[in-house]
């Protein structure tokens, strides 16, 4: 796979939105890979603007009635745990740029240390 102006803006995208599907039915897989539902699934679908917080969910007007509803109750669940796993992840990541960060620092303290001169015994007779 080479780097191309769409495989950035496929990762920038990938790491701004987050997709959310619950697939009721059949499923398929596209040439990257994907899970796609089967031409008779019913879909669920929510994307989530990590920058901006925006949240946009889309679905037929059958999962508002039995006994799609409570599908959609497990979506909204789903949404929830994504959200969770998010938060974990930054605060993870914080964790790691912190520990870098203290790491940077002592190699610093201990690169300085080394150059201090080395005091030497005299020789000054007794």
């Amino acid at each position: 796979m080479g780097l191309s102006l769409e495989n950035i803006k496929d990762a920038m995208d990938n790491l701004i939105n987050l997709d959310i599907r619950t697939i009721v039915g059949e499923v398929d897989f596209d040439s990257k890979g994907k899970m796609q539902p089967a031409t008779r699934s019913k879909q669920i679908v929510s994307r989530l603007n990590l920058l901006d917080g925006d949240i946009t969910t889309a679905f037929p007007e059958e999962f508002l009635q039995s006994p799609l509803d409570s599908v959609r109750s497990f979506h909204a669940l789903r949404e929830r745990q994504a959200m969770e796993i998010v938060q974990g992840n930054i605060r993870a990541l914080q964790h790691l740029v912190g520990l870098i960060d203290t790491i940077n620092r002592q190699e610093k303290i201990d690169k300085n240390d080394n150059k201090l001169p080395v005091e030497t015994p005299s020789t000054q007779p007794i």
